[in-house]
């Protein structure tokens, strides 16, 4: 229950307003650390209004920098996903919890992280801030600066060492899902990161950009040495993948770094077998020109004619018969 003093002076402190902060200290009557039905004290709300003097006000009279609301939320995180500085050290000197975790495992420096507030998330480090330690997702702040494109914070987080999430990603799996060129280039600069790591499913960092056909990443990877050939849980390699996508430029980029255009998933699915079944017309004529067996047959006994002509794509069923595949369709 809170009471009509209590919550004038909830409402001032969350207003920002000084004079009737001060006013109500003068006269008392009040529990400075008393909480909404949120959790939320006054600090907290003075904090997310980025009102320095009322911060100052209620430090100087006893707030207490630690307490967190219903979530796990401090002043210190509410503070940090402004990027408040100058706050962020009053509330450190006064002795706020640099690496407290809110209910879902998250730091002040990961807040600052995820709202890119840069500089103070490097404020956070330099004041001291854990950057190894995981949110319930098993994700640092590592994570979340490659997530958010911070290239400029990569190489301050990088000390924590190469990791993995809860799922099995590492930071290179992150920035190359991401699309964040930079970030990859600055995690490849760095060394030490494994170019093969496999996440739960099986997947590189180099198949989750020819998922997503990112060119310039796949060609940052592969020229970094990525293995061209791993292959995924199902057996398809890059290759398969970007034959699905049709991404012809990647598909160069692969193929150039060595990449076996006959290598065949657990379906028995080579690059042009899938290539001819979504109807993907460039990609067939470069697997043919790079040397694809056109009569190679997965586990139906199927092959890439039989696709083309099963999906009524005529382009590629020329393509195919003028390349030499027989007359039978099996």
């Amino acid at each position: 229950m809170i009471n009509s003093l209590d919550a004038a002076f909830l409402n001032a402190c969350k207003n920002g307003q000084k004079e009737i902060v001060e006013t109500l200290f003068r006269k008392g009557g009040f529990n400075v650390n008393k909480r909404d039905e949120h959790g939320h004290t006054p600090l907290f709300y003075a904090c997310k209004k980025g009102a320095r003097d009322v911060v100052k006000l209620l430090i100087a009279n006893g707030a207490d920098v630690n307490i967190s609301d219903n979530e796990g939320i401090s002043p210190l995180h509410g503070v940090s996903s402004g990027g408040n500085r100058e706050i962020v050290k009053m509330l450190v000197d006064a002795g706020a919890d640099l690496n407290a975790a809110d209910a879902q495992g998250k730091t002040a420096l990961i807040y600052t992280i995820v709202e890119r507030k840069t500089e103070a998330a490097k404020f956070l480090l330099s004041l001291g801030a854990d950057n190894s330690l995981k949110d319930s997702n098993g994700q640092t702040a590592l994570d979340h600066a490659v997530a958010a494109g911070l290239r400029d914070l990569v190489p301050l987080l990088l000390g924590a060492g190469e990791h993995k999430d809860n799922y099995g990603n590492t930071p290179l799996h992150q920035a190359a899902y991401s699309g964040q060129s930079e970030v990859v280039q600055a995690l490849l600069k760095q060394g030490g990161t494994d170019l093969n790591a496999l996440n739960d499913q099986g997947e590189t960092a180099l198949i989750l950009a020819v998922q997503n056909s990112n060119l310039v990443i796949t060609e940052l990877l592969v020229k970094a040495g990525s293995d061209v050939n791993l292959k995924l849980l199902n057996g398809s390699s890059p290759l398969h993948y970007a034959a699905a996508e049709g991404n012809v430029f990647i598909g160069e980029a692969l193929i150039n770094a060595g990449a076996d255009v006959n290598l065949k998933n657990t379906d028995g699915e080579t690059p042009l077998i899938v290539a001819a079944m979504k109807g993907r017309n460039d990609f067939t004529s470069l697997l043919i020109e790079s040397g694809a067996d056109i009569k190679a047959a997965d586990n139906l006994q199927h092959s890439a004619l039989w696709y083309a002509t099963d999906g009524d794509f005529a382009e590629i069923a020329r393509l195919l018969i003028e390349a030499g595949a027989g007359r039978s369709l099996i």
